[in-house]
């Protein structure tokens, strides 16, 4: 069986949970005797170790190059891996990284992942928002076959879009687990004054990251710890404005990009974890922090009680005297948080890439 892999999210971002899930695939099927994978990964600089992968029957062409993820990067590897697509022959599955089919890819059959309704229920966070919902139309009509990564995901896409219900699987993605470093951990160290909350990845406006900076301050939680921000780039000017209007520039830690070591030290050292975020079609970041035994305050909202169940501390993301009162109990009941810690390490332990892996290629031998 051959199965073909796209260059398109990992020519966007170096780091994710979107390249994240397409590198665990990978990785789980170089283990299978009788599947051979392909990916015409292109320029690259990536945070994952894909050009690592080492079977008989995995191949993955790619070159670091130091252009940075985006628009230029993705063109480029467009036209590589379309002809990389002409060369290779026809595949039996053809999975998409993104929502959008390259042209020249041959292929029996093809399944894509639905992550998320973001850009269908906040459209006027994105400015590219109707292109984006053109092509992932097309794309769902197109596909024999729709993952799912969660059962809240699942009933928005059938929401949303007029597919067969027939063709629609869910299956939750799996967790890595993060190897710490004494290096990253000297690294924070220089960096943090005292105790600290976390905060972890993108900022797009529903990722309520600004509310979090206005509980942080109204709750005076700002007096006692430091709020660590790592990857997401760099704070836009309306964020830096926001945090001196808010007298917040002494306690606001921001490390643009984060590798897994790096995060597994925060998650380890972190008081708190908190994800704010208005709307998830699965969510990692809880799921990681669960793992590392860090408490985690999130959002009520979406998939996110069904993925991480009954181990974070809940609140309303759009109410902000919640969410103030949720971060001093979060932080300071000490049982409270010893319990959660329990049940975080429970519900973490429930998620495996080797079963999302098994999931995906029985769906692939389905659709063979």
């Amino acid at each position: 069986m051959r199965i073909q892999y796209d260059h398109q999210v990992f020519s966007l971002q170096n780091a994710g949970g979107a390249s994240r899930y397409h590198f665990e695939l990978l990785r789980y099927l170089s283990t299978v005797d009788d599947v051979r994978t392909q990916l015409a990964l292109g320029l690259n600089n990536l945070n994952l170790p894909l050009g690592g992968l080492s079977a008989p029957e995995t191949r993955v062409w790619g070159l670091r190059s130091r252009l940075h993820a985006g628009k230029s990067r993705y063109m480029a590897n467009e036209v590589f891996g379309n002809l990389m697509a002409l060369w290779l022959g026809k595949a039996d599955v053809y999975h998409p990284t993104l929502y959008r089919n390259m042209p020249m890819v041959r292929t029996h059959r093809i399944v894509v992942t639905h992550h998320d309704c973001a850009h269908e229920r906040y459209p006027e966070f994105f400015p590219a928002a109707k292109r984006i919902l053109d092509a992932k139309r097309m794309q769902f009509a197109e596909a024999d076959a729709i993952i799912c990564v969660s059962e809240s995901s699942r009933k928005d896409l059938l929401a949303f879009y007029a597919v067969d219900h027939s063709k629609v699987r869910v299956i939750h993605h799996g967790l890595t687990k993060l190897a710490r470093s004494t290096l990253a951990s000297a690294y924070l160290a220089k960096r943090l004054r005292r105790g600290f909350l976390l905060f972890v990845g993108s900022r797009a406006a529903y990722k309520n990251f600004n509310n979090l900076l206005r509980a942080f301050h109204e709750s005076r939680m700002d007096r006692s710890f430091d709020l660590l921000v790592l990857g997401g780039g760099n704070l836009t000017g309306a964020e830096s404005d926001l945090a001196r209007k808010l007298e917040l520039t002494d306690s606001l830690v921001l490390v643009p990009e984060a590798d897994d070591a790096l995060l597994a030290e925060a998650y380890a050292a972190a008081r708190l974890f908190v994800y704010p975020s208005l709307y998830e079609g699965f969510g990692f970041p809880p799921l990681e922090a669960m793992a590392s035994g860090c408490p985690v305050l999130a959002s009520n909202t979406s998939s996110i009680p069904e993925i991480s169940c009954d181990a974070p501390f809940y609140f309303d993301p759009s109410d902000l005297n919640a969410l103030c009162a949720a971060l001093e109990k979060a932080s300071t009941d000490e049982e409270a948080r010893k319990h959660a810690v329990e049940r975080g390490f429970r519900v973490a332990a429930q998620y495996s890439w080797n079963k999302c892996g098994a999931e995906t290629l029985a769906l692939y031998r389905e659709c063979q």
